[in-house]
């Protein structure tokens, strides 16, 4: 009775199984097991540090860690001494507002938004108020070698990005500009100085880059009133050293890149 019973119940299990194989099936930890992981969400997932061959683990906001420019490649490093941007880094939800335009109060328009939004992140360190702090916003819309679409659109922000920086002094009244970066440059730099609403100023040293699929701003920014200067006297190297401190991790972290704006 038992052995008809048995035979009753695997023959049960067994049109189970064809009717539903990935119930019954064997464990797909080998070649095939890629195919039943769920899809990433659309258009918030970061190109995987493992398709540029790096081991390197992501800081868990969607960005790999090694992206983030070594902070010793950052102005005033020296007299601050900054801490790891990976371990400061904050995920951005949305079009993503960079400083340069935020201090601007040039937010992006309506018909702007697509440029801005992808996987996004910023990280600041420093000590606020009249020392200088610096942040690093990223914007990354994907792999370029796949769609011819993914580089315009990255230019596009960058473009609109650099366009805003320029015209500070219309969204801020007072503002100055002074561009630093020669036009063709594979980068772009400025210094700024924007009075804020509460009566202070910002003084503004601005670098952007943009390569692939990303692009990447770096502001460093110390906040004075009554027209004071910032605490510590600026100090830091070259613009193109800067730029290139910016854009080596980036490339070495995500594909597309090829040297030029």
């Amino acid at each position: 009775m038992r052995s008809s019973t048995r035979l009753v119940t695997a023959t049960a299990a067994a049109l189970l199984c064809v009717g539903a194989l990935s119930a019954c099936g064997p464990d797909n930890s080998g070649q095939d097991g890629g195919k039943t992981a769920a899809p990433a969400p659309t258009g918030t997932a970061a190109p995987s540090a493992g398709s540029t061959g790096s081991t390197s683990k992501p800081d868990g906001k969607g960005i790999p860690a090694k992206a983030w420019m070594d902070t010793k490649n950052i102005p005033m490093d020296e007299t601050y001494h900054y801490a790891p941007l990976a371990a400061n880094a904050k995920p951005v939800t949305g079009a993503v507002t960079f400083k340069g335009m935020e201090l601007c109060r040039a937010a992006p328009t309506k018909d702007q938004e697509a440029q801005f939004t992808g996987t996004a992140a910023k990280a600041s360190v420093g000590f606020g108020g009249d020392r200088w702090t610096a942040q690093q916003t990223l914007l990354v819309h994907g792999d370029p070698t796949h769609s011819s679409g993914t580089k315009q659109l990255t230019n596009l922000a960058a473009g609109n990005l650099e366009d805003a920086l320029k015209a500070c002094a219309k969204t801020a009244p007072g503002a100055t500009v002074k561009v630093d970066s020669a036009d063709g440059a594979p980068y772009f730099a400025a210094v700024l100085t924007v009075p804020q609403q509460d009566g202070s100023t910002a003084t503004l040293r601005e670098y952007v880059t943009t390569d692939g699929g990303w692009v990447s701003e770096l502001s460093i920014w110390a906040i004075t009133k009554g027209g004071a200067q910032p605490k510590d006297t600026w100090k830091g190297p070259e613009d193109k050293y800067v730029a290139t401190g910016m854009t080596a991790p980036l490339c070495e972290a995500f594909p597309g890149c090829d040297g030029h704006q």
